[in-house]
């Protein structure tokens, strides 16, 4: 065992996470939120656009081709206005689900670090993962972020380390995931 961590996950560190995880969007991701941005203007275009085909084909009195047309452009530019969603919006959602007490425990984790793999005991149960399985890793002053399948799934406190220090688990997990370890304010 090269590294072990015992800790409680509280709802601090899921509030750091949220406010981490903004943050790092704001400085690495101005192209995503231009993407985001450009697909609401659209989906607000073609809701327009659908909605006076609509509108028209209503007012002639006929129920025709341009009716049915403008409904389904109306009902493309809806849902690619909801599917851009704002950032902020979905960060509110997540703080929203905090009231729910079940999701997250005070009971403490273990995890092991290990040559070839990772440990990582809850409260849930135990589960062990190789490294490749990391999609990517974060830290801040106070913590590392460890992503699975392209969700952050475990937080580990800098001062929670019981084995090895944190400044070497930075130069570890580097070398046993093939990917760098990005700095987040």
């Amino acid at each position: 065992m090269l590294f072990k961590v015992e800790e409680t996950c509280t709802w601090e560190d899921w509030d750091a996470w949220t406010n981490a995880y903004m943050l790092h969007g704001k400085l690495l991701g101005p192209a995503a939120k231009a993407l985001v941005g450009f697909g609401r203007l659209w989906g607000v275009f073609m809701a327009i656009f659908g909605g006076l085909l609509l509108l028209g084909g209503l007012i002639g009195g006929a129920f025709n081709l341009i009716t049915v047309l403008g409904a389904a452009i109306l009902l493309i530019g809806v849902r690619a206005f909801r599917k851009y969603r704002d950032v902020r919006e979905t960060f509110s959602d997540l703080r929203r689900g905090r009231d729910s007490e079940k999701s997250i425990s005070d009971k403490p984790m273990w995890f092991t670090f290990e040559e070839d793999r990772f440990f990582a005991w809850e409260p849930s149960g135990a589960s062990s993962y190789r490294y490749h399985a990391l999609t990517a890793i974060w830290e801040d002053e106070e913590r590392c972020y460890l992503f699975l399948r392209g969700k952050m799934q475990y937080i580990l406190q800098k001062d929670a380390f019981i084995q090895g220090a944190p400044e070497d688990f930075r130069i570890f997990i580097a070398e046993k995931t093939g990917k760098p370890v990005q700095y987040i304010k």
